[in-house]
């Protein structure tokens, strides 16, 4: 779980949690590991500002995915790795009383983090992931001056139980 971000010119913070699932494959040779990973999130993000739309703007994000490769480096019982590449989310935001705009964007995913084998195929893991999805126009009740004026950025922690087959 982590905050999400928007950006209205400055930054402003919006809280949530994320729930979901990962499937995946890994390759080895000698310590190196070479994968790659998908999952979906559903998402509880919301948050909402007055900056640079005096009505206000309402946001939020229920469902995150990304696909992802993933390199990392078995010693003993623990692997840090590095992972990357395409995240895809919807973005909803709105201004109280008039139409908003709910859109699906791609974006990016960077992160890392480290994976411990626990007992035979079980494995467990801690993740940073930062992601950015772009950006998108609160409504016209936030004036057309500035098309897009919402950015959906997310700094996001989690942990996993893996089963690996």
């Amino acid at each position: 779980m982590g905050p999400f971000r928007l950006d209205f010119h400055q930054r402003l913070r919006c809280v949530g949690g994320l729930i979901g699932g990962t499937a995946g494959y890994n390759w080895q040779t000698g310590q190196w590991v070479f994968g790659v990973e998908g999952d979906v999130d559903w998402s509880n993000i919301k948050g909402n500002t007055v900056v640079g739309c005096p009505l206000g703007c309402q946001t939020s994000n229920s469902w995150l995915a990304t696909v992802r490769g993933r390199v990392g480096y078995a010693f003993d019982r623990f692997m840090p790795y590095v992972t990357g590449g395409l995240a895809v989310g919807d973005i909803r935001a709105r201004t109280p009383g008039f139409a908003g705009l709910t859109n699906t964007d791609a974006g990016w995913a960077v992160g890392g983090g480290i994976e411990f084998a626990i007992y035979y195929n079980w494995t467990a893991k801690a993740e940073y992931l930062y992601v950015d999805l772009g950006n998108v126009n609160c409504g016209l009740a936030c004036g057309v001056v500035a098309p897009n004026n919402v950015s959906l950025r997310s700094s996001t922690v989690r942990a996993g139980l893996n089963y690996r087959f």
